[in-house]
């Protein structure tokens, strides 16, 4: 069994990437970190100021090990809430080695992952949301996730669903008394005013939820998927888009035949760019299963740029083609993202080959959010296509909305929404105040979930163990 985050040890761990480098860190946590480590430099750490750091020769036994820059802190106040003692030695995997070789000697227990954000959970330096938003910080390799890591790192999410839990709290206590005067038929609830408050509480979640979908894009990367007919110039769009060649382009139909997906940072937002298979009717088995897919990609993603050939537009009949074409294209790409539970984005229509011919002025077929002319082949017109994929994107960003990216609380948010949604119906049957108590509890117990209010052991294995060792 794994040992408990409080069981009374001292952990240590290399909070550092393993390899050689410059420097390394090694984190020591618990009652005893003062000891173990100032037993490793003669001494010298006592007497020491919490939060300043002093330059200490390390020894192994009789043998110098390394010069060290210790930096300790006194609990609580510190990450852990705990004794820390963090050893900044020089970057060698064996001197990184052998320290906490000699830590465990000294009776430290290697830390497990996570263990020292755990640890700062328990002890309330950080409520269960914020300490996620450390991993999702760790994890955060473009500047829209690290902004919205920073935002619930920071606190306001756990701000606005403490809010909620007080607000439904004062009503808990008042049905919960309206039990012990069972007998006597009172209410203690104003009726009338704990329907307008769950209403607006309601509200406020639905708002939280509504961000979800923009806030696990930022996080995760946005979903653009490019459709369109063979030999529409899918493939060198997407070679334009990341500068580089990327996929394969040829002039004969179905040379794409399964999805490629690359990634790149627009303005601070990553972007999942996936180019698919030409969209037409095929006997070819391979290549039947390629447009397959291309439909499955589009229905998670958040844009399609579904893309024409200018050319065939200088007609009524192949703008009137085109237009039956993006219709049923976007009728498609709604069924698709029905099937599988998403709710379909954006959809722009690109008229490609303006090098080759003009784009027809003010035509915009039904279901387009937009057209845009542009030239794949010359890169022209790129610039106000990636202003228009991130400008919704940037908007939530510079607007600091809270945005929910965690699934674990989309779930919570969500229960808790149902069940204060079946007290409300409760309140319209004319139900007594423990029947909807049980509803009204289940709501503040789900969202008590979220910040750690309420949280059984084995969501906290869950969630710490995924987190690196060290941190």
């Amino acid at each position: 069994m794994p040992a408990h985050p409080l069981d009374g040890t001292t952990i240590c761990a290399v909070s550092t990437p393993p390899g050689r480098g410059g420097v390394a860190v090694v984190r020591v946590s618990g009652p005893d970190a003062w000891g173990a480590v100032n037993g490793l430099c003669g001494g010298r750490l006592e007497g020491a100021t919490p939060g300043k750091a002093v330059l200490r020769q390390l020894v192994d036994g009789d043998r110098p090990l390394d010069e060290a820059l210790l930096l300790p802190f006194k609990g609580p106040k510190s990450f852990t809430g705990e004794d820390v003692v963090e050893c900044h030695i020089h970057g060698s995997p064996y001197i990184a080695r052998r320290l906490m070789e000699c830590l465990i000697d000294a009776g430290c227990r290697p830390a497990l992952p996570g263990e020292f954000t755990q640890r700062a959970f328990l002890h309330g330096k950080r409520d269960l949301a914020q300490a996620e938003a450390i991993g999702d910080l760790i994890d955060a390799d473009h500047a829209g996730a690290h902004r919205l890591a920073l935002q619930q790192l920071g606190g306001g999410f756990s701000r606005e669903i403490q809010g909620f839990r007080e607000a439904l709290i004062e009503y808990t206590a008042l049905m919960e008394l309206e039990l012990d005067f069972g007998e006597e038929d009172v209410e203690f609830a104003d009726r009338s005013a704990y329907r307008e408050h769950v209403q607006a509480l309601l509200g406020r979640i639905d708002t939280l939820l509504a961000g979800f979908s923009t806030g696990r894009a930022i996080a995760e990367g946005v979903p653009v998927a490019i459709l369109g007919a063979p030999n529409r110039g899918k493939s060198t769009l997407l070679n334009a888009l990341l500068k580089e060649d990327r996929a394969i382009v040829s002039d004969t139909p179905g040379t794409t035949r399964d999805t490629l997906e690359e990634t790149m940072t627009l303005g601070g937002i990553r972007f999942r760019f996936i180019d698919t298979a030409g969209l037409r009717e095929t006997v070819d088995d391979i290549e039947a299963e390629g447009i397959r897919r291309a439909w499955d990609k589009a229905a998670a993603a958040r844009f399609v740029l579904y893309l024409l050939d200018a050319r065939d537009l200088q007609d009524a009949d192949g703008r009137a083609a085109a237009e039956s074409e993006v219709s049923e294209a976007a009728q498609r790409w709604n069924a698709a993202a029905e099937h599988m539970g998403e709710s379909a984005g954006v959809l722009l229509v690109l008229v490609n080959k303006t090098d080759l011919a003009p784009c027809p002025e003010g035509w915009q077929p039904e279901g387009a959010e937009a057209v845009l002319a542009i030239s794949a082949e010359e890169r022209k017109g790129l610039e106000a296509l990636e202003s228009l994929l991130g400008e919704d994107y940037r908007s939530a960003l510079e607007e600091d909305r809270i945005l929910v990216t965690n699934l674990r609380h989309r779930d919570a948010l969500q229960r808790s929404r149902e069940a204060l949604q079946r007290a409300l119906e409760g309140l319209d049957a004319g139900l007594s105040g423990d029947l909807l108590a049980v509803d009204h509890r289940e709501a503040l117990e789900q969202l008590g979930r979220i910040t750690g209010a309420i949280t059984p052991d084995d969501l906290l294995g869950h969630i710490f163990g995924n987190f690196c060792i060290g941190k």
